[in-house]
C-alpha cells in the first residue's frame, strides 16, 4: 500500500469521525425502517404487494424529491444524498440472499419434471427481449451500438420482486416452480448475451473491426462456470456442516457466513455473486440428506434487508434527467419492446415445450421486473464507454427509469399470474376471486 493511499485513508477516517457520519447513517436507516413498517401495514390494508409499497416509498424519498423539502437545510439534503448513495453494499447482500433463495427452490426432481420446457422458455424469453428491443431502438433511428447495448441488457430479469411476491402469497405449483427456475437461469443467459454483444457494440462505436474471440466467448463462460463450481463447493461443505448442528445461533451464523462469504469470494475472483449464491442454494436443496430447517431463519434475516433493498431501488430514480421527449420516447420504446419480447418469447417456449396451459398463458407475466443485474450491466457500459460518458449516462438513466416502473407493475403482473393459475396459498385468494384488489 502506497504512502499516499495510507495518508488518504487517515484523512478519510478523521473526516468520518469529525462529522459523525455513522450517526447520520443511523438516522436514515431508522427512518427507512419506521416507514417500511408503515408501508407493510398500508399494503396489507389496501391489498397490494408489499414490494410495490417499498418501491413507491423509495421514489418519494429519492434525492430529487428530498431536495424540494422546504424544512431541510442544504447541508441536511447533501448529507442525505451522500448517505443514500453509500448504501450500495445493501443491494449486493440482498441480491445474494435472493439468489440463494432461488437456488434453494431448484430441486433436480423439479427440473427433471420441467424438462426441455425450461430450456425453450429461458432461451426464447431472453433472446426475444434482446431482438425486439434492438429492433425498436433501431426503428427510432438510434445507432447500432446503442441498440445492441440496450437489447443485451433487456434480456436480464430481476428475481427480487418476483421472489418477494411468490413468498408473500405462499405460491406453490408448476407455474411457480417454472418462474423460479427461469429467473434463476436467466441471469446466466443474460450475462452470456451481454458478454457477446457489448464488445461488438464497443468496436462498432469506435470504428474498429478486430474482435477478440477470447474476450467475447471465453471470459463470460469462465465467469459462469467458475461461479457455479465455487458455489456448489461452498454449498456442499456448508450444508454438510449445518447437518451436524442443532443450535439456532450456529445455524444462523453458518447461513449468513456462507451467503456473504460466497459473495466475497466471487468478487475477489471476478466471478458472479448471483450465480455463485444460486449454486450455493441449489447445493443446499439437492445435497442435504435431511431438512436443515433454515426457512424460518431466512424469513427473519431477509425481511428488513429486502425492505431496505427495494426502498433504496426506488431512490435511484433521477427525475431531472428523464423529462425530455427524446429520452421518454426511447425509454418507453425499450420498456414496451422488452415486455413484448419477454411475454411472447416465454409463451412460445412453453408452447414448443408442450407445457401445461397455465404456463403458456402466464409464465411471461412473472418475468417483467428488471433491476439488480441489468443495472450492474449498465454500470459496466459506463466503465467500458469511459471515453464517451454520454453513452453510459444515457443507458444508465434508461435502466433506472424503466427498472423503477417494472419494479412497480411487475409484482402486480406476477400476483395476477399466480392467482389466475390457482397457485397462491394466501387467504386473500378468496377476495381476489371476488374481484377485490386488482
Amino acid at each position: 500500500m502506497s504512502t499516499d493511499l495510507i495518508e488518504e485513508i487517515n484523512r478519510f477516517q478523521e473526516w468520518f469521525i469529525t462529522y459523525q457520519v455513522s450517526n447520520k447513517v443511523i438516522y436514515v436507516v431508522g427512518l427507512l425502517m419506521i416507514l417500511a413498517l408503515l408501508i407493510v401495514l398500508l399494503a396489507k390494508k389496501i391489498k397490494i404487494p408489499i414490494v410495490v409499497g417499498y418501491v413507491f416509498l423509495g421514489i418519494l424519498l429519492s434525492i430529487n424529491i428530498v431536495e424540494l423539502a422546504p424544512f431541510m437545510t442544504p447541508e441536511q439534503k447533501k448529507w442525505y444524498a451522500f448517505t443514500v448513495d453509500s448504501f450500495d453494499y445493501i443491494a449486493h447482500i440482498a441480491l445474494a440472499f435472493i439468489a440463494f433463495t432461488i437456488g434453494s427452490e431448484l430441486s433436480v426432481r423439479v427440473l427433471k419434471r420441467l424438462g426441455k420446457t425450461i430450456v425453450y422458455v429461458v432461451i426464447l424469453e431472453a433472446t426475444g427481449a434482446f431482438l425486439l428491443v434492438t429492433l425498436a431502438v433501431l426503428a427510432l433511428g438510434k445507432p447500432m451500438y446503442l441498440a445492441l447495448l440496450l437489447g443485451a441488457i433487456a434480456s436480464a430479469t430481476a428475481p427480487a420482486a418476483t421472489v418477494m411476491v411468490l413468498r408473500e402469497y405462499k405460491a406453490e405449483g408448476i407455474l411457480t416452480s417454472m418462474i423460479l427456475a427461469v429467473v434463476g437461469i436467466d441471469d446466466a443467459i443474460a450475462l452470456i448475451i451481454f458478454s457477446l454483444v457489448e464488445p461488438v457494440a464497443l468496436l462498432q462505436f469506435s470504428g474498429e473491426s478486430n474482435i477478440a474471440f477470447a474476450h467475447i466467448l471465453f471470459e463470460p463462460l469462465t465467469e459462469i462456470i467458475g461461479s457455479l463450481v465455487i458455489g456448489l463447493l461452498i454449498g456442499f461443505l456448508s450444508q454438510k456442516f449445518m447437518a451436524t448442528i442443532d443450535d439456532k445461533t450456529k445455524k444462523i451464523l453458518t447461513l449468513v457466513s456462507t451467503v456473504v462469504g460466497g459473495s466475497a469470494l466471487s468478487i475477489l475472483f471476478n466471478l458472479s455473486p448471483l450465480i455463485t449464491n444460486m449454486a450455493v442454494g441449489f447445493a443446499y436443496r439437492n445435497f442435504a440428506r435431511k431438512n436443515l430447517g433454515i426457512g424460518e431463519y431466512m424469513d427473519t434475516l431477509t425481511t428488513p434487508l429486502y425492505a431496505m433493498f427495494f426502498i433504496l431501488a426506488g431512490t435511484e430514480i433521477r427525475f431531472n434527467s428523464v423529462f425530455s421527449f427524446t429520452f421518454l420516447t426511447l425509454a418507453f420504446a425499450y420498456l414496451f419492446a422488452r415486455m413484448a419480447g419477454k411475454i411472447s418469447g416465454a409463451s412460445l417456449g412453453a408452447y414448443l415445450g408442450k407445457a401445461p396451459e397455465k404456463i403458456k398463458k402466464y409464465i411471461g407475466l412473472g418475468l417483467l421486473p428488471q433491476s439488480g443485474v441489468a443495472i450492474a450491466l449498465a454500470y459496466t457500459v459506463q466503465k467500458d464507454f469511459a471515453t464517451a460518458p454520454e453513452v453510459g449516462v444515457l443507458v444508465f438513466n434508461i435502466l433506472l427509469f424503466t427498472a423503477t416502473l417494472t419494479e412497480v407493475f411487475g409484482p402486480f403482473a406476477t400476483r395476477y399470474a399466480i392467482f389466475k393459475a390457482g397457485e397462491a396459498r394466501e387467504v386473500e385468494s378468496e377476495a381476489y376471486e371476488a374481484g377485490v384488489g386488482l
